[in-house]
């Protein structure tokens, strides 16, 4: 956090002596000398006379201001993370926490009291896993670094999120509900920063975006659909080839990246959208036209990719070592959380000729584009 402002707002508000403390350390007082003091009394002195001394209102206020605080704040080490995106996992008990006003205990394998061999795992297993609940059921001890009101640490990201943009927020129970990738044996155990990319140990995607504002029949104020389509099917089909013309630095990134060929196509412009079409976002009408935008993303994407497995294959992953193998593989494919919102032909497509790619979608926090606020069909 670099705003001095929100570090006194957390000072003042918050219940937690740990945050008060950091926010304490963090926050930079410089006094004012003699003369800024002088000076500053000098111009409100003028407040009341005629004229105001040729000071205007914002002078005014501001020396007020400055008398009050008797100095100025800042932060100490303003260039830490500056320009980073960084998201903060959370988990489903977390968040009954929260609605409890419960406790929670921020833990974390006890690394600094393994032996040789319990460090050995760790160095070996641990980002395999990424889940210190998970480590603990396999019998690794697991260490209480605080326990924290949820409520106090959730409206910390909460105010930190508002008034500084960082950090997201990424709910990696749901994750693993909905992912593709527990069709193969995988899971999601960690985020690219920005939080939109749920990633398997190694795994990389090549991320694109639809530009929306391109969609829009600017005449009729409506949305061409058809050419929606097609860039989608050109969006996919283009990184693809991408996995392919990747020079890959780390052979596991190269294994996995190849072994599931996963793509994330995404939009931007979609309040260019929008406004093309008069339809005002979060309006029932904007709510409806965002769900059928990104229904029609969702499903020609897959198509599409369904289409290519029939050009070039499936994605390693989905194929087994025999005839039955691959086809208990589809079809735990087609049962995957987020697969079971997808239309019938589309689930008969992967069991009948397999899937290009893994996972095909995904949101990025490219610029000029609003989440969408009501979308049942995209992930």
């Amino acid at each position: 956090m670099q705003n001095p402002r929100i570090l006194r707002y957390l000072i003042e508000n918050t219940e937690d002596e740990k945050i008060k403390q950091v926010a304490q350390d963090k926050l930079k007082f410089t006094p004012l000398t003699p003369t800024e003091k002088a000076m500053y009394e000098g111009i409100l002195r003028y407040k009341e006379i005629p004229g105001t001394g040729g000071f205007d209102g914002d002078v005014h206020r501001e020396a007020e201001r400055m008398l009050r605080d008797g100095g100025t704040y800042s932060v100490h080490n303003p260039d830490f993370l500056t320009g980073a995106n960084i998201s903060v996992t959370i988990t489903k008990d977390f968040m009954e926490a929260v609605e409890k006003d419960a406790e929670y205990a921020l833990r974390f394998p006890n690394v600094e009291n393994y032996t040789p061999e319990e460090m050995r795992a760790y160095n070996e297993e641990w980002h395999e896993t990424g889940d210190v609940r998970v480590w603990e059921e396999k019998g690794y001890s697991i260490r209480v670094y605080k326990r924290i009101k949820a409520r106090e640490l959730w409206n910390l990201i909460n105010i930190c999120a508002t008034y500084s943009a960082e950090p997201g927020i990424f709910f990696i129970d749901n994750a693993n509900d909905m992912t593709n990738a527990v069709a193969y044996g995988q899971k999601v155990v960690a985020t690219n920063p920005c939080g939109e990319q749920p990633l398997a140990p190694y795994s990389v995607c090549n991320l694109a975006a639809v530009n929306l504002g391109n969609m829009a029949d600017k005449v009729n104020k409506t949305i061409d659909f058809e050419k929606l389509e097609r860039t989608v099917e050109v969006g996919v089909r283009m990184q693809d080839n991408v996995i392919d013309a990747t020079p890959y630095f780390l052979e596991p990134n190269r294994i996995q990246a190849l072994g599931e060929r996963r793509v994330g196509l995404g939009v931007m412009g979609l309040h260019d959208l929008l406004i093309y079409c008069e339809t005002m976002y979060g309006s029932e009408e904007g709510n409806e036209m965002v769900d059928k935008i990104f229904e029609t993303i969702a499903t020609t994407a897959y198509r599409t990719s369904i289409e290519l497995a029939k050009e070039k294959g499936s994605f390693p992953f989905l194929v087994g070592k025999t005839e039955a193998e691959t086809k208990q593989l589809r079809e735990n494919f087609i049962k995957t959380g987020y697969m079971k919102k997808l239309p019938e032909d589309i689930h008969q497509g992967i069991l009948t000729y397999g899937i290009r790619n893994s996972h095909l979608l995904t949101v990025a926090p490219t610029g000029k584009h609003l989440a969408p606020s009501v979308c049942k069909n995209a992930a």
